[in-house]
Order: C-alpha cells, then structure tokens, then sequence
C-alpha cells in the first residue's frame, strides 16, 4: 500500500466533509435570511452557497482523482469506497470505513437541510397565495362554482362551447 496516495485519499475526503459542513452552515444562514425576510442577506447567502456548491464539485473531483491513484496504486479493480475496503489492511480499512461513513452523513445533512428550504419556501407561497385569492377573488382568470366561491381550475385542460 502507497502510504502518500492513502494520506491524499484521506485528505481529500475529510476535505470533501469540511466543503459539505460548510454548505450546511451556509444554508442555515440562507434559510434565517428567508425567515427574517432579509433580502440583502438571502441574496448574499444565495452568493456564498453557488460558491460552496461549486467548491464542493472540485473537492469530489479531488476526491475521485485520488481514489483512482490510489486505487492504481493498490491494483484494487471497480469504484467506490466501500469496494475499496476489501483491498486495504485493517488500520487503513477502518480510517477509511469511518471517512466514508462520515462523508456519507455530511452529504445526507446537506440534502436534508435543502428538502426544509424548500418545503419552507412552498408552504410559504401556498400561504400566501391563499391569503390573495381570500383577499382578491375579483382577480381575472378565476372560476367560479355554483355556491359563488372561487374553484381552483387545477391543470386539467378546459373544453368551452363558444357557440353558446
């Protein structure tokens, strides 16, 4: 085992861990901007989380590379780390267990704190847009039933009869 190909192995995933705790840190940060409705600093947030998202791809391109070293340098054939961990002796084998473990949670942290943004910004315009058409039923492009209400028309193609 190439004992500088492993040391880069794991520098880059710990690396790879730090870029993914730092996004989540960053979408913190976007998603009190959201809730305070401070827009200078949710579009400075949005900023800051192209760059770490962008960061993040290089790291994992750093990452991929040097698996594939020292994947070449071990003779370990197919890809990913958990196949890797068949060809590595016990001291590395669990350092490197451990490092894809955690860079697995830090990736999931990081889909999970998106999916609550997003769930937040929806349930925040569906409020919203409820609380207009409340206020303003006269707006154009409504439909109404027979009780005088206005009646979401859904996505459902509507057929008229303009001979009537």
């Amino acid at each position: 085992m190439n004992a500088t190909f492993f040391a880069d192995l794991v520098a880059a995933i710990e690396g790879e861990i730090a870029g993914f705790e730092a996004c989540v840190a960053i979408q913190k940060d976007f998603e009190k901007a959201i809730e305070a409705r401070n827009w200078p600093a949710l579009e400075n947030a949005m900023a800051c989380l192209d760059e770490g998202l962008a960061e993040i791809g290089r790291l994992e391109e750093r990452r991929a590379s040097a698996e594939a070293l020292f994947r070449a340098s071990i003779g370990a054939p197919g890809a990913g780390i958990p196949g890797l961990l068949f060809h590595v002796t016990e001291p590395a084998r669990s350092q490197l267990s451990d490092l894809h473990r955690r860079l697995r949670v830090a990736a999931m942290r990081v889909r999970l704190e998106n999916a609550s943004i997003g769930e937040y910004a929806r349930s925040s315009r569906d409020l919203l847009g409820e609380v207009l058409r409340e206020l303003f039923p006269e707006k154009k492009g409504k439909i109404y039933g027979r009780s005088g209400r206005a009646v979401e028309p859904g996505h459902d193609a509507i057929l008229l009869n303009t001979a009537m």
